[in-house]
């Protein structure tokens, strides 16, 4: 098998940095123009995709692409079949549930109701509730949970934080934190099989790095 291993990369903002980062510290060398969505190394021996964080676990899923790296909260939320290779240990967050500081609930165990909660982890919100044994009209929202209370549609948001100042200038405090979560290397299921032997070397490369 000789074809290009195909990898897929975060196309914006710093987890695209920091996913360079680690290509470059892995010894290859991309040829970027611009901000092209598909780019080859230097060598000729990978192509490198460059896609939506929340779409890299669809990609490897379906063979679309070999490698990728995604958060561990979106493999989740996507819930899909891959290999996870290595924890990255960068694009650290948590998936938290957060409610208005002025609000009357005060956990989400003690809801006697049934509340609407914007996210954009529909899934792993609904299994949140069920695991409580609560219901839930989730809204799946693209962004901005944030603004869900302040406008009315949603008494609680289901969001990743890293700081927490996001939600604290939104006037909004965490009473649940559903998960931690950090950039993976995921890899494809019949991709690992066919590339075993580079994609084993690929991993130890990355974990000798500092």
């Amino acid at each position: 098998m000789d074809r290009k291993i195909r990898v897929a990369l975060p196309s914006k903002g710093r987890l695209r940095d920091s996913s360079l980062d680690t290509v470059k510290k892995m010894g290859v060398h991309l040829n970027e123009s611009g901000r092209a969505y598909i780019v080859e190394d230097a060598k000729g021996d990978f192509e490198f995709v460059f896609a939506r964080t929340f779409d890299i676990p669809l990609y490897v899923h379906y063979g679309a692409a070999d490698l990728g790296i995604t958060g561990y909260d979106v493999i989740l939320e996507r819930e899909v079949d891959v290999y996870e290779l290595l924890d990255l240990n960068f694009g650290k967050c948590s998936l938290v549930v957060a409610i208005p500081e002025n609000s009357e609930i005060s956990s989400v165990k003690s809801l006697s109701r049934t509340p609407r909660v914007a996210t954009e982890y529909p899934n792993i919100t609904r299994k949140y509730f069920e695991s409580l044994g609560k219901q839930a009209e989730i809204l799946a929202v693209r962004g901005t949970a944030e603004l869900a209370p302040r406008l009315g549609l949603a008494e609680i948001i289901v969001d990743v934080s890293e700081t927490g100042k996001t939600l604290k200038e939104n006037g909004l405090k965490v009473i649940d934190k559903i998960l931690d979560s950090s950039c993976r290397l995921i890899c494809n299921r019949i991709s690992y099989r066919v590339f075993e032997k580079k994609i084993n070397g690929i991993v130890e490369r990355i974990g000798r790095m500092p």
